[in-house]
Parts: structure tokens; sequence; C-alpha cells
């Protein structure tokens, strides 16, 4: 992935059609380089980290076309203070936004719980209908799973597997909430667990079209 990202560095900086731009080659190499094994690092694949950082491909190629046909002062084009593109400091903010969004996810997390069990009690002392209300924490339950798809995109974990596990889950917690509703609203317990077996085949399709594959 490395050496496809450096020879569209290299293409852009060709297509660019300047000295100065073929002379920033090197510099833009090494510095995406960095900034790709940083994502790397920090628990990217390899395929999520080149796609990252070809985000600042359009502002990369702006810069270039905008450098002079003939530019002594190549270092000086390209320096943040000259409104040129900081890699450094762009990944910085993009971190500080997953970190700002983690924080907030983890504490959607806790008042979904807080906020289910205060309902369960008022509404079950209020109302009654303890036989029943139980399965407002299934419903908390499939909240939680889509928070946690949520969180783990944030931090760029694999995608295709993020939506693989945050679907299955919800399949499985939607399937027992339906077993459990077409039974008591509707007394169907003679049936209802074909329920079960519709998953299941939901299941199959979704590890078909969405199984971890590289």
């Amino acid at each position: 992935m490395k050496d496809m990202l450096n020879q569209k560095i290299r293409d852009l900086c060709t297509e660019a059609g300047s000295a100065s731009a073929a002379a920033m080659a090197p510099r833009l190499i090494n510095d995406l380089d960095k900034e790709y094994d940083k994502r790397v690092d920090a628990g990217m694949s390899e395929l999520d980290a080149y796609r990252d950082v070809l985000r600042s491909v359009d502002r990369i190629e702006a810069m270039l076309r905008a450098l002079p046909k003939d530019s002594p002062d190549v270092e000086d084009q390209a320096s943040p203070s000259d409104g040129g593109w900081d890699p450094m400091a762009d990944f910085s903010r993009r971190m500080a936004g997953r970190r700002e969004l983690s924080f907030y996810l983890d504490k959607a997390s806790a008042l979904l719980w807080v906020g289910t069990t205060l309902v369960y009690f008022l509404w079950s002392l209020t109302f009654g209908g303890w036989r029943y209300t139980w399965l407002i924490f299934l419903w908390a339950t499939l909240g939680q799973i889509v928070l946690s798809g949520a969180e783990d995109y944030n931090k760029h974990l694999n995608l295709r597997k993020t939506m693989m596990d945050t679907m299955s889950g919800c399949l499985w917690v939607g399937a027992v909430i339906l077993f459990f509703l077409s039974g008591f609203g509707l007394g169907l317990w003679r049936y209802s667990w074909l329920i079960f077996l519709a998953a299941t085949a939901a299941q199959i399709l979704l590890s078909t079209f969405l199984d971890n594959k590289k």
C-alpha cells in the first residue's frame, strides 16, 4: 500500500507540470509515509490507512498546481504559515476529533443503561406489567450494539467486520424481541420459534455479503 501511495504522489507531482512540483515529490512522499505509518501503528488496517491518507490528495493536488512554474523556494511554498497543508497538524486534528467522539459515545452508553433502568422501574411501578417490562432491556441492548459499532468505526477498525458484527448483533437481539412479543402479545408460542430459523437464514446472507474478506 505504501508503494501505491508513493506512486500516486509522484504522478501528481509530474502531472502538475512544474519544476517546483517535481522538486516537492520527495518531501511529500516522506510526510505521507510518516502519516501512513502513524495510522497503521494506531491500529488501522493498511487499506484503511491508505484510504485515510488519500483523503488529502485533493488539497495536495491543488497546492501543486498553484505553484509557479519556476520557484527556487519550494520549501517555503509548502510551509504551514503560508496556508500550505501540514500533514502532522491534519492528523492531530483527526485524532482529537476521534477522542472527543469516543468520550461522547462512552457517556451515551452510560446514560442509555441508567435511563433504561429508570424507565423500567418507573413504568412498572406506575402501570404494572412486570411480566413484560423487562423487554425494555432488550431494546437497550440494540442501542448498545449500535453505539459499540460506532465506537469501533471511530477507532478505524476494519469497516466490513464492524458492519458485520453490528448487523449480526442487531439481528439476533431483534429476533429475541420478536419471539417474546409474538408469544406474549399474540400467544403464538407454538410458532414463534420459527423466528430463529428466519434469523439464521438472514445471518447466512449477512455472512455471504459482509464477511471479512480482504
